[in-house]
């Protein structure tokens, strides 16, 4: 009797019963491929809360204060510049007192400013004063030489020689009795093949 009812049904629609059954088949194994296989679709990952933007202030943080602001920045050698054109300044533009400029000289090589008591001292020594000539070879004599209160970065036998002449010709007493004991180790130096010796030796007067 199922068996006239299916040949009925397959007779009724005109598709044989066997078709029906490959349709329904097919028909299965496609849903199944289509629940199994994950679409292509990618996951997009949760989005991330927002972080709280920080709290805005009407008044800005205030940064320190420049050390250097306000103060004026000298570079070596503009005291001493300073100082001639003020000394300058009060004698008509002439040359100032080598009195007057030894005396700054001083100062500011009491205050550690070498560079610009240097410039000083050598200022007045061309203008004939004898200390400042002295004070100049008894930075660069090797026998008084000292770091701190000389420029030079070591005693210099020529510089020596060359101020204590200008500070004995201008009748400095103590620059004729340094020059003496210069020559000395002068001497020796030269015997000893220092070159630099022996040219000072020729010029020696």
């Amino acid at each position: 009797m199922a068996v006239e009812d299916e040949r009925r049904f397959g007779e009724d629609t005109g598709i044989p019963w066997g078709a029906k059954a490959l349709i329904v088949l097919v028909a299965v194994v496609t849903l199944l491929a289509v629940w199994l296989v994950p679409s292509e679709k990618e996951e997009q990952p949760p989005a991330l809360p927002e972080m709280a933007a920080p709290p805005q202030t009407d008044q800005a943080i205030p940064l320190p204060p420049d050390e250097a602001e306000g103060k004026e920045i000298l570079r070596a050698g503009d005291r001493a510049r300073a100082v001639i054109a003020g000394l300058r300044a009060d004698n008509a533009n002439a040359n100032p007192n080598p009195e007057k400029v030894f005396g700054h000289a001083e100062q500011l090589q009491s205050e550690n400013h070498l560079d610009d008591a240097y410039l000083l001292y050598r200022f007045a020594a061309r203008q004939g004063h004898a200390q400042a000539a002295l004070f100049l070879g008894s930075q660069a004599d090797p026998a008084f030489y000292t770091s701190e209160i000389s420029i030079l970065p070591m005693p210099d036998l020529g510089q020596a020689y060359k101020w204590y002449r200008v500070a004995a010709d201008a009748g400095n007493e103590e620059a004729v009795t340094r020059l003496q004991s210069l020559r000395e180790q002068v001497e020796q130096s030269a015997a000893e093949g220092d070159e630099s010796a022996r040219r000072l030796m020729l010029q020696w007067r």
